[in-house]
């Protein structure tokens, strides 16, 4: 009986992890049209800055870039210029790319930017994208609120990039890929009714 108990908790808890929150996207994977190539050759972090009004956990990082080329992808906390994450995703030319990153979880009151960087010093073509006055769909608010645009020129990809455009230029174009930090209701719901089910086939068993 224990073993049949154990089949259906087991049951139970596949059901609320298969409807675990989708990967929500702040700029949605907006298209890049009417975006421009950028002019500076060479080593080049691109990105933006955000704050936001509940806590995620940011589970991918992403570009959209005007070349097929690697791009290093980088979380930093704005505030210590800590770097808290990075990763490599190869990028297709004017295309939305994302890489998985182990879950970071962030937190609110805090700054941070998600940055792309590469080194196209050998071609003397620019890898990042760009627009002044880009669609609203680049300037996120809500759970993600976009700042302003972060760049460097002529760093590498573990140092932080010191300079700001204000909004609502976008260069890059970086994103993040995150679920909400805490569980929706109808996880919490569905988790407390498997919890429930359980002991009650615990008590008519004599468990």
């Amino acid at each position: 009986m224990r073993r049949v108990l154990a089949l259906v908790v087991a049951l139970l808890t596949l059901s609320v992890l298969a409807m675990a929150a989708p990967v929500i996207y702040p700029i949605g994977q907006a298209p890049t049209s009417g975006f421009s190539n950028g002019a500076y050759a060479g080593q080049s972090p691109r990105g933006w800055d955000f704050t936001i009004t509940q806590p995620i956990t940011v589970v991918e990082l992403g570009v959209n870039a005007g070349d097929s080329i690697p791009i290093t992808l980088t979380l930093w906390d704005v505030t210590t210029q800590t770097l808290l994450t990075q990763t490599v995703a190869n990028s297709s030319a004017f295309s939305w790319v994302f890489a998985s990153i182990t879950p970071l979880t962030l937190s609110v009151g805090d700054t941070y930017s998600v940055i792309g960087w590469a080194d196209t010093s050998g071609s003397g073509v620019p890898w990042y994208i760009f627009n002044n006055s880009p669609p609203s769909a680049f300037n996120p608010t809500g759970v993600v609120n976009y700042l302003n645009t972060r760049f460097d020129n002529g760093i590498g990809p573990n140092t932080f990039p010191l300079g700001t455009l204000s909004a609502p230029a976008q260069y890059g174009v970086t994103d993040i890929g995150y679920q909400p930090a805490i569980p929706e209701p109808a996880t919490v719901a569905l988790l407390g009714s498997a919890v429930g089910l359980a002991g009650m086939i615990r008590r008519r068993l004599g468990l």
